[in-house]
Formats: structure tokens, C-alpha cells, sequence
């Protein structure tokens, strides 16, 4: 399995996290995948999705499945609070991920995200916004090198002249609720926005596509994922209790059944599991 990550064009960078082009060795057609290698149950490749804020899932020369979705077109994930199991049913797995910042979805498509959260869609169902497009790219190049710069002139020539005033308001708010690392209220959040509460909670989920509450929640996951993988990275030894305890979690039962509920497995579990390749955590290896 070979992987590449790609970064998004300067401009791009408070819009998209990143570009993640995901490859198996040999041919899709032909060569059979390993009976002993966990990734791949009866026959199919199983990558597990963690919660994000939106994603678009390229594929090609496969048919995939997501949340009972099957298809071979480009698929559109909803902002999504549960771990969910992409499935190839060819076997072997040839694609792209491309993850979104908070918000960035509707900054550049203009997607209202409370409409589309915990929804998978696909190509077919978005006509009109330009995913044709995106899906037309990433099949016609075979190098995915040449695949990024494509996907970048397509949406910087979406991209604002000038940052939608909501939009700051929201970059704002999910500054803050990063410095509190996680221990922040929503009405908090309201006040870095320099916004009413009421007003702050409908733009959020427009923009972001669920609560500020939920979104909280979220946020701390994925901090304490990334000082987990920052840990591991340097060759130390992950101390669960002060990690979690460092980023607004009560104690070790706390963390856990949160990760239960959004990552499907406990701290312990996940950091046995590999190394993830996006920022917010969308894809890793079993």
C-alpha cells in the first residue's frame, strides 16, 4: 500500500487540509489481496473514517461503499460525528481523499453543511456545483502529482475575492475554542465571534454543518489523536492520563467513552493503530 500527501496551494490552505492519494501495489484487476493482511475482510479493503468536517473521496478503477452508498462515482461526506467504514469491493483500493477545514466546504462551494450532515452523496447527486469536474481530474491523470495542481486551479478559481465576513466570525471562534483546548463554551465561542448566541449557533451550522457543543467535542478528539501521533512520532511512551487530562478530558473513563462514541475504539486501542495521514484524521491503517 503506498500513500502521498500533497499540500493544497498557498491560497487553498484555510479551505482544504490537504490532498491524500492512497494507491495498492499491482493492479486492481489481477492481483488478489493478501489473506493475512487486516485491512482486508472477506475479500474487500476496509479503511475506517474517523469524524470530520466534510470530505470528498475520489475513486478510480474501483466501487466502493460508504454508509450503504455504493458507487464508483466521487463521493461527498457530510460533516460526521461517528467513525464510518469505506469498503472497496474491488479489493484493492485506488483513490483520493481530500479534507476540508471547518467551514471550508461551504466557503468554496457554498454547500449549506447543516443540509448535508451525516449524509454520504455522490457525483450524481450534486449536479450543478462543479463535482463533475473534480471527478473528470482526478480520472483522466494518471500521475497524482499532476492531479493536485488540476484540483487547485479548480477551486482557487472559486475562490473569494474577499473572506465572507461569517466566515472570519467562525475562524475566529474555532481559534479560540483551540487555545482553550477544548475547554470552552459555546457561548464563549458566540463572544469571539462577536456574535449573538442565537445568531452564532444558525451560522455555525450552516457553515460547519453541527452544533458548536458537538463540535467542541470534536475538536478535542482530534487534538488529543494528534498529541497522541506527536508522541508516538518522537519515540516516546504515550502517558493516556496526562494527555487526556491536558486537553479537557475529566479523566481516562471520560476520554474513553468518547473515543467509543466517535472513533469506535478506546485511547488504548487507537494507539496501537497506525500512524493517521490527514490533519483531522479522516484516514488511517489498521
Amino acid at each position: 500500500m503506498q500513500h502521498l500527501i500533497i499540500p493544497p496551494a498557498e491560497p487553498l490552505r484555510r479551505y482544504i487540509c490537504r490532498y491524500v492519494f492512497v494507491r495498492a501495489e499491482g493492479s486492481t484487476d489481477t492481483m488478489p489481496p493478501p489473506a493475512d493482511d487486516p485491512r482486508f475482510i472477506n475479500g474487500k479493503h476496509v479503511q475506517p473514517l474517523l469524524p470530520n468536517y466534510g470530505s470528498f473521496i475520489f475513486l478510480k478503477n474501483v466501487t466502493a461503499e460508504v454508509a450503504g452508498t455504493q458507487t464508483a462515482e466521487m463521493m461527498l461526506l457530510g460533516p460526521n460525528r461517528t467513525t464510518l467504514a469505506l469498503t472497496t469491493v474491488s479489493g484493492w483500493f485506488e483513490g483520493m481523499m481530500m479534507d476540508f477545514r471547518p467551514g471550508g466546504m461551504h466557503a468554496l462551494l457554498g454547500i449549506n453543511l447543516q443540509q448535508l450532515a451525516e449524509q454520504v452523496l455522490t457525483v450524481s447527486d450534486c449536479a450543478g456545483r462543479g463535482l463533475e469536474t473534480c471527478d473528470r481530474i482526478f480520472k483522466s491523470t494518471s500521475r497524482h502529482e499532476d492531479t493536485a495542481p488540476l484540483l487547485d486551479n479548480f477551486f482557487l478559481s472559486r475562490l473569494p475575492e474577499k473572506e465572507a465576513p461569517h466566515y472570519t466570525c467562525i475562524r475566529h471562534a474555532i481559534a479560540a475554542c483551540d487555545r482553550a483546548e477544548g475547554a470552552l463554551s459555546a457561548a464563549k465561542m458566540a463572544d469571539a465571534a462577536c456574535l449573538g448566541e442565537r445568531q452564532f449557533l444558525r451560522i455555525f451550522r450552516r457553515y460547519v454543518g453541527i452544533p458548536p457543543k458537538q463540535f467542541i467535542r470534536l475538536r478535542r478528539f482530534h487534538r488529543t489523536l494528534q498529541d497522541m501521533q506527536q508522541q508516538a512520532a518522537k519515540g516516546k511512551p504515550i502517558d493516556l492520563l496526562a494527555t487526556v487530562l491536558r486537553h479537557g478530558y475529566y479523566d481516562l473513563s471520560h476520554a474513553a467513552l468518547e473515543f467509543q462514541q466517535m472513533g469506535c475504539v478506546s485511547p488504548g486501542q487507537f494507539r496501537m493503530l497506525g500512524i493517521p495521514l490527514s490533519d483531522d484524521f479522516s484516514v488511517f491503517f489498521a
